[in-house]
């Protein structure tokens, strides 16, 4: 009798023993299946992978942009250009302002501005009346004051450049 109790407690704890072993086992295997999905999931949307950490150290490495310098030089004078009587306007008197990112552009513009200064009042004076009374005439003119302007400092200095010019005040009478 003592025999049989020894046989069904040993019976017993190897049933016992075999549910808790495939819980486990189950457990893992489910575990490592949402580990997997989770991964592949977060793959396919570039979350984790090559690509995203591509994208990452491209980020990193470019250099930040330059900070936006910008200097302006205004001419000391007005441009003040007389015309014909015949003309419907008598006189023009531009105030000019140039804009430019490196302070030796300033330095040579400061240095050439009484041939800066003939060399507008010459093409001011090369202008049609009625086309400088249009908003078309004004950038048309501004547009040929940066040409020029751009042209003297090629000759002055290649490496000065101006960003752009600008009508401080603009008197047509």
């Amino acid at each position: 009798m003592a025999e049989e109790i020894e046989n069904e407690e040993v019976e017993y704890e190897v049933k016992k023993s075999k549910k808790p072993l495939i819980i486990l086992v189950v457990a893992i295997i489910l575990s490592l299946a949402a580990g997997g999905g989770g991964t592949f999931f977060a793959v396919k949307q570039g979350l984790i992978g090559a690509a995203a950490h591509e994208e990452e150290i491209a980020v990193c490495e470019e250099p930040p942009p330059p900070p936006d310098h910008t200097l302006y030089f205004e001419l000391t004078k007005p441009l003040v250009v007389n015309f014909s009587p015949s003309s419907s306007v008598r006189v023009v008197k531009v105030t000019l302002t140039m804009s430019a990112e490196d302070p030796a552009t300033i330095d040579v513009l400061k240095k050439n501005e009484p041939m800066l200064m003939n060399n507008l009042l010459m093409l001011i004076s090369a202008q049609n009346t009625d086309n400088l009374k249009t908003h078309d005439g004004k950038v048309a003119l501004r547009d040929a004051i940066f040409d020029d302007a751009t042209a003297m400092l090629e000759k002055m200095s290649p490496e000065a450049e101006i960003k752009d010019v600008f009508f401080t005040s603009f008197i047509m009478q």
